[in-house]
């Protein structure tokens, strides 16, 4: 018999991705003893790959045991693979773990196809599995049961990071505790164990600064509510400014323990907090075993808004006697908090949950496999989910893709309809415009944008607001190309020597790609400051005097500008084909040579315009012209 030596972890994700980091893999991994770790491997696959291009990469470890991490979005193609590998090799164990493992571990076993399915944290159990007597034949037909209770100790736990097991790279995910103090029905975080086990900070502080060297930009914390209690999280704010303030961080956070103080810590920390709602209903939250006080809500959320930090709101639908009247009122409670984004799941009824067990009670119906979502219910027939759904990727699209927060409440105003009203008129539009097509379109910021601003002109029509129509677009434009230069590259300036400046009028320039040149309908400054301001008040004492706005961003800041004529005719025309003496020959009686040769200066100089890009035979021109 032959000891296991080569074992093979395989972690299939959804998609690539930041966050597609085999933690969980790596930290099991991590829980060999050392004389493992040279011999063990880590496999990433996703789904949108075959299964021979993920088998080819684990037979090319030659394991002899492969190890699969199951999760309800992979489970049927880890099943898959463990069916061919063990019809290719019957002597290679196969192990199985990870939260779906430990739902579904009876079903699993029944199965006959893995050797052994470890439910529960698996750190102490998979080692102890590995070196049962050292020995293949010893782990066939084993099965490992880890009870919640029996939960590891944390503080002697070995990092995935610290042990150099797994690399640091441009996001990673970073857990800081374990358990949740909450019992939420359609949720089985807390495993039947209401307590929370933190990971010490020094280990914590370490792995801050090994991201850190490692240049990491995004950090997903793995902490259901970092905010509890709000003492330890207050804590854990404070190590990430003192040791990693320029790593972003994805928290999530109850409403409930939010206080100024910790609002004050989280505009030192560069992140984006999500908040669960669920549901605006009280009534509705007691059945899944939540609760909420609408007011306080409303309050804590507000000081997050107030303090400028980056939040969205998560509602589920489908719940426990709700029904489609709930979702519409949850919606346009939460777009009145004017969250960033606002994220709306259907509710999944994943085995080992209370809500799971209850199902009967309830009249939930769902998919019998992942990602067990409910398809109706006492409260919810099929066609009123299917409303719930596009009513759901209608907000998706106009508010989250198309980055609407800062204008959609004030669009809502202006047209006069409530927020539901207004998605519900847009997903209705976009059904219109679909036709017979009822596959989900994926589209880009950019195709939201033009959908924006065709939607808005025909609904301000149909609402009798046309006049508002001109102010409607600026507010559209203005915001959106805000955000796209916030996300976008960076404006840097650019030296120039006095000789160089005398020639900068023969020379053809091109606008750079980092700056967002716009016209507006009205002064472009007064837009920017529309926000607080009634769309129909502003149009009654502002004219349409029209404005040109300059976009660029230095570092993290975005300006946007109002130009003259002469500048915003320069940047528009400056596409690499006329110089910049005859794009400005127009404005030759009004201005000087000399004035002409300071605007391009300061437009280069402040890097808006650039050297055009040589073609490739332009390119081949210049270079055969140096060889000779």
């Amino acid at each position: 018999m032959t000891a296991i030596k080569r074992i093979t972890f395989v972690t299939l994700h959804v998609r690539r991705s930041a966050q597609a980091v085999p933690l969980a893999a790596a930290t099991i991994a991590a829980s060999l003893p050392e004389e493992y770790w040279a011999t063990t491997s880590l496999i990433d696959g996703y789904l949108s790959q075959s299964d021979e291009e993920i088998l080819s990469q684990i037979y090319e470890k030659s394991p002899q045991c492969v190890a699969f991490s199951l999760y309800v979005w992979n489970k049927h193609r880890v099943l898959e693979l463990a069916e061919k590998i063990r019809t290719a090799d019957p002597n290679i164990v196969l192990i199985v773990g990870g939260p779906e493992a430990t739902a579904c571990s009876l079903k699993l076993q029944q199965l006959d196809l893995f050797d052994a399915v470890v439910s529960g944290e698996g750190e102490a159990v998979f080692s102890s599995l590995i070196q049962k007597g050292g020995q293949i034949n010893a782990l066939k037909m084993s099965t490992i049961d880890c009870h919640p209770s029996d939960g590891i100790d944390l503080s002697k736990q070995v990092s995935a990071w610290l042990s150099g097991v797994l690399l640091p790279s441009h996001g990673v995910l970073w857990e800081t505790s374990r358990g949740c103090p909450f019992q939420c029905a359609f949720c089985y975080d807390a495993r039947g164990n209401s307590g929370v086990r933190e990971i010490p900070f020094d280990r914590l502080e370490q792995e801050l600064k090994l991201f850190v060297a490692h240049g990491v930009s995004q950090v997903w914390v793995l902490d259901s509510t970092f905010n509890y209690p709000a003492k330890r999280g207050k804590k854990l704010l404070r190590l990430m400014i003192d040791h990693a303030p320029q790593l972003h961080f994805h928290l999530e956070a109850k409403a409930e323990f939010i206080d100024q103080e910790t609002v004050t810590l989280l505009q030192q920390v560069c992140c984006s907090v999500q908040v669960g709602l669920q549901s605006a209903r009280p009534q509705i939250l007691k059945h899944i075993n939540r609760s909420l006080d609408v007011q306080k809500f409303q309050q804590k959320v507000k000081l997050l808004s107030d303090g400028g930090i980056t939040f969205g709101i998560d509602l589920i639908y489908g719940l426990p006697h709700d029904d489609y009247a709930g979702l519409r009122e949850s919606i346009d409670f939460a777009l009145e908090c004017s969250p960033n984004h606002v994220e709306i799941f259907p509710l999944s009824l994943l085995p080992g949950t209370k809500l799971f067990e209850q199902r009967q009670q309830f009249g939930l119906h769902a998919l019998l496999s992942p990602p067990y979502t409910v398809t109706h219910s006492h409260h919810l027939t099929p066609q009123q989910f299917q409303q719930c759904r596009m009513l759901a990727e209608a907000c998706d699209l106009f508010y989250n893709t198309g980055r609407s927060m800062a204008y959609f409440l004030p669009l809502c105003r202006g047209c006069g309809l409530s927020a539901v009203e207004l998605l519900e008129r847009f997903g209705h539009w976009l059904a219109i415009r679909r036709g017979d097509d009822e596959s989900e379109t994926l589209y880009s910021p950019l195709q939201v944008f033009e959908l924006q601003q065709l939607f808005i002109q025909e609904l301000f029509c149909q609402q009798q607001a046309s006049e508002l129509i001109p102010l409607a677009m600026d507010l559209i434009r203005f915001h959106t190309h805000w955000a796209d230069t916030l996300l976008g590259e960076e404006t840097l300036p650019c030296q120039i020597c006095a000789k160089e400046k005398a020639l900068l009028l023969e020379q053809k320039w091109c606008v750079s790609s980092s700056v967002r040149v716009e016209s507006f309908n009205y002064d472009v400054d007064e837009v920017a400051m529309l926000a607080d301001v009634d769309m129909i008040e502003f149009a009654e004492v502002e004219e349409q005097i029209g404005s040109t706005g300059l976009f660029l961003r230095r570092g993290e800041e975005v300006y946007c500008e109002s130009i003259d004529d002469v500048f915003a005719t320069l940047l528009k025309h400056s596409d690499g084909t006329s110089t910049a003496a005859a794009i400005l020959a127009p404005f030759a009686m009004a201005l000087t040579s000399e004035d002409f040769t300071e605007l391009v200066y300061f437009a280069v100089s402040e890097g808006l315009l650039t050297a055009p890009l040589l073609t490739v035979a332009a390119a081949d021109q210049v270079a055969v012209s140096r060889l000779s």
